[in-house]
């Protein structure tokens, strides 16, 4: 008697079922074999045990380059997939933590740095624009990074404000 066998390839599990036995219309017997693919058949990938912290320093590095006005060499659709990953594997809340802090950080230095720009109202009220027209642009680069964050781990979780809300909290 055959035994069931099973092959994977492709992420694809394949399960091949003994035969079958049918008769023709003179009498002899038909050996059929059936093949079945199962689908979707997923092998659960195991994570690194630094996974966190290796992609947390990617998105760092680009979150700096970005409120530094810098080009990053890291690909944008990577650092989104990143973004993507650490949500799915429940990494969200820290991820959305982390990114507040850095974002803190560069906002505190740049409002730091118009204290005593100029004594002259109106000069002073530009390099303020200025300053506010830079955190727009840096929040709206942040976000298109971690829009998969914005989109499902913001609207799930109450008290929490979506990434241009939290910017713009962080200049008030």
């Amino acid at each position: 008697m055959d035994q069931v066998k099973t092959s994977i390839e492709n992420d694809v599990l394949t399960v091949t079922v003994p035969r079958a036995e049918v008769k023709k219309p003179d009498g002899q017997l038909l050996n059929l074999l059936f093949i079945r693919p199962c689908f979707p058949f997923k092998v659960k990938r195991t994570l690194h045990t630094n996974f966190e912290e290796v992609t947390w320093a990617k998105l760092k590095s680009a979150i700096y380059a970005i409120f530094l006005k810098q080009p990053d060499s890291c690909d944008l659709e990577k650092l989104y997939q990143a973004v993507s990953d650490l949500f799915i594997y429940k990494m969200a809340e820290n991820l959305y933590q982390q990114i507040e802090m850095e974002c803190e950080a560069h906002v505190s230095i740049a409002l730091q740095s118009l204290v005593g720009q100029s004594p002259d109202l109106v000069v002073f009220l530009s390099l303020v624009e200025r300053c506010w027209q830079d955190l727009c642009d840096q929040m709206l680069m942040i976000r298109g990074i971690a829009l998969y964050l914005d989109r499902t781990y913001v609207k799930q979780t109450a008290n929490v404000r979506s990434l241009w809300d939290m910017g713009l909290q962080l200049f008030h």
